[in-house]
């Protein structure tokens, strides 16, 4: 099994921070996120795992190298990252989307548990998801039906002043990828979604569209909010540093 890692963001509201280091070697509490990730990753099965990079890539390549533990690991560069969003990241990467696969972004700090939840319910697609709390959450939510099956994904933009949050659950932007759903499904659609919407958008719209059509099935697995944090400001990486995370 391999992971995908988006990590090509600037990071700008981690500024100052992330105007020396990029954002995925953020520290939280001396450890940095990327490394954290990896360490997750490493002793729950994956083999192989392809990082996206673009801001301050060298740094990357100097801090991670090419072995992590049992894990190898390769890079794609996305050279207009400051031009782009993660939906254009990972259509670099469509062509190593071709076998079972975690997706996640490099911005988390989570405990390890979530992995576990994850890949204990295997299915086509598998989405974390936390019940929506308008404290410490912002970005994509999705209203999920029986057998938590996503029936809707609503953006930030779609939110509006009146938006009802009580039946809402945040994405942790965590995914679990079956090889038969990423080549019948989400690539093609991957592909389909850039060529015509172009790249200053998230991937998580190329989900949206497929939950739309209602096939394949896309499921949700609910985990504790107090389990993971995204880290986007300053804010989010002082909540971090006073959790723990295993």
């Amino acid at each position: 099994m391999q992971a995908v890692i988006l990590a090509a963001g600037y990071g700008k509201r981690l500024q100052p921070i992330t105007n020396r280091i990029p954002k995925c070697l953020v520290p939280v509490n001396g450890k940095p996120l990327l490394v954290r990730s990896l360490e997750l990753l490493d002793v729950r099965g994956v083999d192989n795992v392809v990082i996206v990079v673009g801001h301050m890539k060298e740094k990357v390549y100097e801090a991670i190298g090419h072995q992590f533990g049992n894990m190898k690991i390769s890079y794609i560069e996305n050279d207009i990252y400051d031009k782009t969003n993660n939906v254009y990241s990972l259509w670099l990467a469509r062509d190593r989307l071709n076998e079972e696969s975690l997706l996640l972004e490099c911005d988390l700090c989570y405990d390890g548990s979530l992995i576990d939840a994850l890949l204990d319910k295997r299915r086509n697609c598998g989405v974390l998801v936390s019940k929506y709390d308008g404290s410490t959450m912002d970005g994509t939510v999705v209203r999920i039906g029986e057998e938590n099956l996503i029936k809707e994904l609503i953006t930030k933009k779609a939110q509006g002043p009146d938006f009802d949050y009580s039946d809402k659950y945040k994405t942790v932007n965590i995914y679990y990828f079956s090889r038969d759903f990423l080549l019948k499904f989400f690539v093609p659609y991957l592909d389909l979604y850039v060529r015509v919407h172009g790249v200053q958008s998230y991937f998580e719209l190329v989900l949206g569209a497929l939950i739309y059509l209602s096939e394949p099935e896309i499921s949700a697995v609910v985990v504790d909010a107090n389990s993971w944090c995204e880290i986007d400001d300053r804010d989010d990486l002082s909540r971090a540093e006073h959790r723990y995370f295993g």
